[in-house]
């Protein structure tokens, strides 16, 4: 018997260069999830407390002054992934 799981890659996508974190507005306003960072479009909004998955490293964006990152989130059952200011996951703003 082996010592290892098999990841799907979903779980794959999720351990590199990822971490779970909690969206925080700091508002009652929900997340804006945005399909590029800056002033991308609004894809969906997440409340707070979701759980999201970062992916990859923050990019800063001038237009907005903001780090943003990617991440993946369940919406409806299915996995989706958009952009969200750092800030609100717990990272740096700038």
């Amino acid at each position: 018997m082996s010592d290892f799981v098999e990841l799907n890659m979903d779980e794959l996508e999720q351990v590199i260069g990822g971490r779970t974190a909690t969206v925080n507005t700091g508002t009652p306003d929900n997340a804006a999830i945005r399909n590029a960072p800056g002033n991308g479009a609004i894809i969906a909004s997440l409340k707070n407390g979701t759980l999201v998955n970062t992916v990859g490293t923050p990019v800063y964006d001038v237009g907005t002054d903001r780090n943003w990152i990617q991440i993946k989130f369940k919406q409806k059952g299915k996995v989706r992934t958009g952009w969200i200011a750092a800030s609100i996951v717990g990272l740096k703003r700038k």
